[in-house]
Parts: C-alpha cells; sequence; structure tokens
C-alpha cells in the first residue's frame, strides 16, 4: 500500500480546517439567534449580524493566502451589513449589483496572483 503524500495530506488538513471553521460558525451564529430570539438577551440585533460570519471567513481565506476569496467575501459581507442596517440607503432590491462587482473583483484577484493555478497543483493537477 502507498503512503499517503504530503501534498495529499495538506490539502485533507486544509479541508478538514474548512468544514470546523463553518461547523463551528454555524453552531456559534445559531446559539446567538437563539439566545436573541429566546434568551435574557432580546434586545440584541445578533439576526442582523449574520455577514459578520462572511468577514470572519473572508479573514480566514486570507490568513490561508488566497487573497481573491477573501475579497469577494470581504465585498459580500460588507454589502449585506450596509444592507441588513440600511447604510447609505441600501435594500437587497437596490443594490444587488454591489454583490456582482464583490464577485468579479474576486475573480480577477484570483486570476492575477494565480490562486486557483497554486491551489489546483496543490490537489495534483499538472498545468503544463
Amino acid at each position: 500500500m502507498e503512503s499517503e503524500s504530503n501534498e495529499l495530506r495538506v490539502v485533507r488538513a486544509e479541508f478538514r480546517r474548512s468544514r470546523i471553521l463553518w461547523g463551528v460558525l454555524l453552531l456559534v451564529g445559531g446559539a446567538l439567534m437563539l439566545l436573541e430570539r429566546f434568551g435574557p438577551w432580546p434586545m440584541l440585533t445578533f439576526s442582523r449580524l449574520w455577514p459578520v460570519f462572511i468577514l470572519v471567513y473572508a479573514l480566514a481565506r486570507a490568513l490561508d493566502g488566497r487573497p481573491g476569496g477573501a475579497l469577494m467575501l470581504a465585498g459580500l459581507g460588507a454589502w449585506a451589513l450596509a444592507v441588513e442596517f440600511g447604510w447609505y440607503g441600501f435594500t437587497w432590491g437596490n443594490s444587488w449589483s454591489l454583490a456582482l462587482v464583490a464577485v468579479g473583483l474576486g475573480i480577477v484577484v484570483r486570476a492575477l496572483t494565480g490562486e486557483d493555478r497554486r491551489r489546483l497543483r496543490r490537489l495534483g493537477v499538472r498545468l503544463d
């Protein structure tokens, strides 16, 4: 039986970290929303702060060396926060094009930095 390559171990560890992060974010977010609804802090607005979880994930992407994904998620998180709190008069209906800008910017940065190529190389895909 062949031993597992270092690259495959790195990819599996990255995948596991990502799953743990998402699981923790969902647990914390759900618990905070339950506390808002049924707990001792009915005046807090945790349910309006859900975009902060997107911003935290954007930070994780940045720390993982994935600037395109981080920028896209940060843009989407900032837009969602602005809509939730009505900043600059943004609503879901009048500002959805900002989501397209954030996604497009993330795609361009990913292409310019070679983020996708590095990730594919780590997965063992040859890009000749």
